[in-house]
């Protein structure tokens, strides 16, 4: 539900309502009223009757809003209050009156994962109506989720007051990097105790048999094992501020995968190899041991992604959001 936009949840809501009759055939609905029994902006609710509409489900209003539909010559419609209907809006609701999340995390992700696949090609402008527009959300919701990447340090405002993202410089991942090699294997040895041997078991034969294959692995089996490795295991430390800041870091993982989706299958033997001693170390019980593996295959890792990052920069920006623009 949080990356698909608010919108459709609040879509959802008001189709089950109206096929279940808690809202009647013929009701009249205005986008502010719907917006006050819900507890909702009004941009999201706008979009949500808009495709009812474009469904069928609902028909314009002669003069002003909507009506329950379909379309049978009755579209003057009834004005209910709306506060009176007894409405189903679980769907909204976390066991209380507060929608299930605050709407600007409905799309902080998918805006966050945007701006990281944009910065290593060049510089970016980011639209704060082009997110209201394209996840049919208000301006408030678009302000606090451009408010939360400036305070990851993933963008900034320049001199016109413009938000503004990238270029990824060699730099950045210099600073990442130095910041991952010192709490990466700290928060290793605390997740160590917590992490199961069967867990181990099954990463160990996962690369076992990829080595088989003389390190030829897809983007995908690649993603899973770093997946696996720094955050699934990392993710068993106790320690929620240190895996957090941990995970705000990992921007490399980014170019990584922007290079394999580019260049296709590499040859991938010393990541693989660089795991595996992780792993070995990890059953063998010898948890600083395995913190000194990661440490190393952060190393290597750093200097691979340095010069993938050199590579990406003769590609054109892969670009289909349309609340990024590029201007260098």
């Amino acid at each position: 539900m949080r990356n698909k936009g608010y919108y459709k949840l609040i879509r959802t809501v008001l189709a089950e309502n109206i096929q279940s009759g808690r809202i009647p055939r013929g009701t009249r609905l205005y986008t502010a009223a719907v917006a006050d029994r819900l507890a909702l902006s009004g941009p999201p609710v706008r979009r949500a009757l808009d495709e009812l509409m474009a469904e069928g489900v609902l028909v314009p209003h002669p003069q002003h809003g909507y009506v329950v539909g379909p379309d049978t010559g009755e579209a003057a419609g009834g004005r209910e209050n709306l506060h009176l209907l007894d409405l189903d809006l679980s769907l909204l609701e976390n066991g209380s009156s507060t929608p299930f999340a605050p709407r600007w995390e409905t799309i902080l992700e998918e805006v966050e994962h945007g701006v990281l696949r944009a910065i290593p090609f060049g510089t970016f402008q980011i639209s704060e109506a082009g997110i209201c527009d394209h996840f049919g959300v208000s301006r408030t919701v678009s302000r606090d989720v451009l408010a939360r990447l400036n305070g990851q340090g993933l963008i900034e405002k320049n001199r016109s007051s413009h938000w503004i993202v990238g270029p990824l410089a060699a730099r950045t991942l210099d600073e990442t990097h130095e910041m991952r090699r010192l709490l990466e294997p700290l928060a290793l040895v605390g997740a160590a105790p917590r992490v199961e041997k069967e867990e181990l078991l099954v990463m160990r034969d996962t690369l076992d048999a990829l080595r088989e294959w003389d390190g030829r692995c897809t983007n995908d089996e690649i993603a899973a094992l770093e997946i696996a490795l720094h955050r699934d295991l990392l993710g068993r430390c106790r320690n929620r501020r240190l895996i957090t800041t941990i995970l705000s870091l990992q921007i490399s993982h980014v170019v990584d995968e922007l290079f394999r989706s580019h260049i296709g299958i590499q040859d991938e033997s010393a990541l693989l190899e660089e795991h595996a001693m992780v792993v070995a170390n990890l059953l063998g019980r010898d948890a600083e041991g395995a913190a000194r593996a990661l440490g190393r295959h952060l190393d290597f890792e750093h200097q691979r992604t340095r010069a993938r990052l050199k590579v990406l920069s003769i590609f054109d920006a892969p670009n289909d959001l349309p609340f990024l623009t590029r201007i260098h």
